[in-house]
């Protein structure tokens, strides 16, 4: 085995935050990176931006990601090539029968002097240049990554909802009837989404890029556990006293015949919560708080106000004396940046309040997301997006049966098994799955996760603390050889796994698990590897 046999990628960038977003990007992958290559490592470049003389030479591979018009014009004159812009919906595969998708600007390189290296069946994404050891991307996947991003922290209030905001009364007073058939008639305009996994798209054009122009193995830290591929978490936002009294009976009682915990979101002040109550929900998983009065006026309040509201939340939750609140759950599925930075001053340690892909949003009446299943973090706090769509859209705005809302529940979590995400399950005990006569449904749903030996079952809780942890890991490589290291001293690096990506196909990422205990070397070798993908 010669030395150095993986792959060292060094970021480069002409932004410091265009460099923070390749930083990531790689560290989304758990890839080895550093931002100023060491001596003794191979470098491979990847750029936001044409690097600069001293960064790239004809020697070293490089990765350009043209960051604007100008950069792709230049780029044409200096190797007289050709431009065509279109808007194209990029598909992808990342693992067996799974597509990322994504609608984006395209600017598309055209020459004889470029081989291609990453295409779909429209457009060529990677392009080599002849004679070079150039790669040339078409899309500017750090413009992308940070617009989606930016976009999906923010829920725009629409006017229709501030103007229902400013009655005296709060919303949950209009008929339920009511507020259903005006979110029906919003829905049926909003339309279908034409993306799967734009985020998850924009990642693995990054990875796969750097996997085939590379020629090298890439050793990565997996996302879960040892023997784990997905994760599955059960959650509850407990809007009424009926809820909290009957509806968390006839959940609970599936959830016990299952072995699973769950999380309980309550609102501190929308009704009375007895501590019995509390205990009886705390024993049987997570408490997280849920606002004070649940009136859909959080996220128009000013950020002091905002504050003291989720701290009082917070407060009034604990002082049974018996239940640590460390997650917020906001109402409506509610957030901003603002309500993001008063949710963490206020002292806690992740949020889920933010829709993957979300067809109608109460608040901004359209359809909205952050465009990924993955934990992400916002400026240190964790963020566990809701990924699979909840109940009450499912049952009351779309009208499916609780049978066919089990079966498109399991539809779409087939695809983020097959992504490696997190299926964050949102059931209200207000609604149908808390009515024992639908035990049997909701039953069958918690099941086909149960089942599975390949998903980890946790609370919100467990996937923010795990998140953390890989997190605070990364992949050290000398000598020819990798293994995980921790940032911390006092890190338990239990439970973490090293895998290597050897390539990518039709079929997406080609992996190998390997052999290793924990701080061992992992080396390329037919006695360590124990399957692939």
């Amino acid at each position: 085995m010669e030395k150095n046999s993986y792959v060292s990628i060094t970021l480069a960038a002409t932004t410091l935050e265009n460099l923070g977003v390749l930083k990531d990007l790689a560290e989304f992958w758990k890839i080895p990176y550093n931002i100023h290559p060491g001596s003794e490592q191979v470098r491979f470049l990847v750029s936001s931006g044409i690097p600069s003389e001293d960064e790239n030479t004809q020697k070293s591979p490089t990765i350009i990601i043209p960051s604007g018009n100008e950069e792709c014009r230049k780029i044409c004159r200096q190797h007289g090539l050709q431009l065509e812009e279109k808007e194209e919906n990029v598909r992808l595969p990342v693992a067996p029968e799974t597509f990322t998708s994504l609608k984006t600007r395209v600017r598309e390189f055209q020459g004889a002097q470029l081989t291609p290296v990453l295409a779909t069946d429209r457009i060529t994404i990677l392009n080599k240049l002849k004679g070079t050891e150039s790669y040339l991307l078409s899309l500017d996947i750090v413009g992308e990554y940070t617009n989606r991003i930016r976009e999906g922290l923010e829920d725009p209030v629409s006017a229709r909802f501030r103007l229902v905001s400013l009655l005296p009364i709060p919303y949950s007073v209009i008929p339920e009837a009511l507020r259903n058939w005006s979110l029906r008639r919003a829905y049926s305009a909003a339309g279908e989404s034409e993306e799967n996994g734009p985020i998850e798209c924009l990642r693995t054009i990054f990875l796969a890029s750097i996997v085939l122009a590379s020629k090298r193995p890439i050793p990565r830290i997996a996302f879960w556990r040892q023997g784990k591929r997905f994760v599955m978490t059960v959650t509850h936002d407990v809007e009424s006293k009926k809820g909290l009294e009957q509806g968390t009976e006839s959940l609970l009682e599936v959830e016990k015949k299952l072995d699973i915990r769950s999380t309980w979101n309550l609102p501190s002040e929308r009704y009375p919560i007895s501590d019995e109550s509390l205990h009886r929900l705390a024993v049987a998983g997570d408490i997280g708080a849920h606002d004070t009065r649940h009136d859909g006026r959080l996220v128009l309040d000013s950020f002091e106000d905002m504050v003291n509201r989720v701290v009082q939340c917070k407060e009034k939750l604990e002082s049974s004396g018996d239940t640590i609140v460390v997650g917020f759950r906001s109402p409506l599925l509610q957030h901003s940046t603002k309500l993001l930075a008063a949710i963490r001053k206020a002292g806690y340690e992740f949020d889920s309040s933010i829709p993957s892909w979300e067809a109608l949003s109460p608040t901004s009446l359209k359809s909205h997301g952050i465009g990924t299943v993955f934990p992400l973090e916002v400026d240190g706090m964790v963020e566990i997006p809701v990924s699979l769509p909840q109940d009450h859209q499912l049952l009351r705005i779309q009208t499916l049966s609780p049978s066919e809302a089990v079966e498109q529940l399991l539809s779409l979590s087939r695809w983020i098994r097959g992504i490696g995400g997190v299926c964050v399950v949102l059931v209200h005990p207000d609604y149908e799955f808390g009515n024992r006569e639908h035990q049997l449904e909701y039953t069958r749903l918690l099941g086909e996760f149960r089942k599975d030996p390949e998903c980890d079952i946790m609370t919100l809780k467990g996937v923010a603390d795990w998140w953390r942890k890989r997190r605070s890991t990364f992949v050290d490589i000398s000598n020819g050889s990798a293994r995980i290291r921790s940032l911390g001293n006092n890190l338990d690096l239990g439970g973490l796994d090293l895998e290597i990506v050897v390539g990518y196909a039709s079929s997406g990422f080609e992996t190998t698990t390997i052999k290793t205990s924990m701080g061992d070397d992992l080396r390329l070798g037919p006695e360590n590897v124990t399957g692939g993908q």
